[in-house]
């Protein structure tokens, strides 16, 4: 079942990394820019994306018929996978499942199962470069991303046909909900290999590709159109039969659209022999989300491992994460980090009793030199204050002194001053004594 929780260090990421492990092809999403990288690089700053190929998982269809809660759907599909799909009891299994769409009516369920064992051999050395898999997606339900984007509309039934050099498979949807899926026997390099089948002899392989891709089935090599024409016709009788069966199992009036895709390019010629031989309108699977990219091609499941990376984010539930490679827990959730600091605290209580009082006698100390310190320069500030004081004091003395001077000098100027207005103001004249005298 998929984890509606995803680490917290996933959302903070800095850049996002697609990896195809069969081809050890990676790609870099960075500053709305995706590129190719040569090598994996561990940095807990990237968010890790990846996908198991069609053919390393059984894939079914089971309808449970009534509501379970997530521990008993747990043991209802271990206990059904090893009853109805023939599951090795001597093997172990990793059972993974998702509820097919969101009618609450609807109790049906896609189970897909794997071999860890298997899987390990295709991600070891990933693994030893990146350290983790944030998100590991099954390749058929990549395409779901169409949907939730709204590339194409949730209505009809949809077939896709992916070509990669390890396997080749048909994915089916329908109303924007993953169906059915087959892997074909017609992986890219099982296409060479019944080439050079063919003609009876080995050619060489880059060679092989590379008209392939350029050329594809209208190339100007006559030999080489005749046999790449008859390997195709018995790839398209097998999907013909594969769609037949579809139809029928899941009621499948028809499909409304073939969309055709392969890992290097598009193969020229191929929508058209689709057409003719299944009879369903088909385009070349060749989408680019309006992402950033210098290539001229980009292989479409690292655009669709991006998208559904970006998916998971937003909706964790409604993306299956069959990942067994999280990320080391952080150091307080790790083994290691739950000893040492269980050590450290231990550690501490063992010796807090002297520290009870070797801590405050140590403080008193402290608390005694500073405050010798400060006496002493409280003491030097008190000399520097007494001097200024005293040179005060000494200007006051003066000032006193010279202000008395001055005093007296004003009632000496005061006196003169008064006795000439006296004599100016109230004198009386001689000549008018006498006459008064003299009545």
């Amino acid at each position: 079942m998929s984890n509606t929780i995803i680490d917290n260090r996933i959302q903070k990421y800095k850049n996002i990394t697609t990896i195809n492990p069969y081809i050890e092809s990676f790609y870099e999403y960075r500053n709305q820019e995706f590129k190719k990288v040569k090598k994996l690089v561990y940095n807990d700053k990237n968010y890790t994306i990846s996908y198991l190929s069609n053919k390393e998982m059984i894939i079914a269809s089971l309808d449970v018929g009534y509501n379970l809660s997530d521990d008993e759907l747990e043991g209802y599909f271990f206990d059904k996978a090893y009853e109805e799909l023939g599951l090795d009891e001597e093997k172990e299994y990793a059972i993974n499942y998702q509820k097919r769409d969101d009618d609450a009516n609807s109790f049906v369920y896609n189970v897909f199962i794997s071999e860890p064992d298997k899987v390990n051999s295709h991600f070891t050395t990933v693994i030893e470069e990146s350290k983790y898999i944030d998100l590991l997606i099954p390749a058929p339900l990549l395409f779901k991303t169409l949907y939730r984007n709204q590339v194409l509309e949730n209505r009809d039934a949809h077939c896709y046909i992916y070509f990669t050099m390890k396997d080749a498979f048909v994915t089916i949807y329908k109303d924007g909900n993953f169906i059915y899926s087959k892997s074909l026997e017609f992986s890219l390099e099982q296409i060479y290999e019944k080439y050079c089948a063919l003609i009876g002899e080995k050619v060489d392989k880059v060679e092989f590709f590379e008209i392939l891709n350029s050329e594809g089935l209208k190339t100007s090599n006559t030999k080489y159109q005749q046999n790449l024409m008859k390997i195709f016709g018995e790839i398209f009788l097998q999907i013909n039969d594969i769609v037949i069966y579809a139809k029928r199992a899941y009621r499948i009036d028809s499909i409304q659209k073939l969309f055709l895709g392969s890992v290097d390019s598009p193969i020229i010629g191929l929508s058209d022999y689709g057409y003719n031989y299944l009879g369903i309108p088909t385009f070349n699977l060749d989408f680019n989300f309006d992402i950033k990219n210098d290539e001229w091609y980009v292989d479409q499941l690292q655009y669709l491992m991006l998208k559904s990376g970006l998916d998971y984010i937003e909706e964790p539930g409604k993306t299956l994460n069959i990942s067994t490679y999280p990320r080391a827990p952080i150091f307080s959730k790790r083994a290691s980090g739950q000893f040492i600091i269980s050590f450290i605290v231990t550690s501490l209580l063992a010796i807090g009793l002297p520290l009870f009082y070797l801590i405050p006698a140590y403080s008193l100390e402290a608390y005694n030199l500073k405050l010798s310190s400060d006496d002493q320069a409280l003491s030097q500030k008190s000399s520097e204050y007494k001097q200024i004081l005293e040179e005060k004091k000494k200007v006051i003395t003066l000032n006193k002194n010279e202000l008395k001077k001055l005093e007296m000098i004003f009632e000496s100027k005061a006196k003169t001053l008064t006795a000439i207005y006296n004599k100016k103001v109230n004198y009386n004249f001689k000549s008018n004594f006498l006459y008064i005298f003299s009545k």
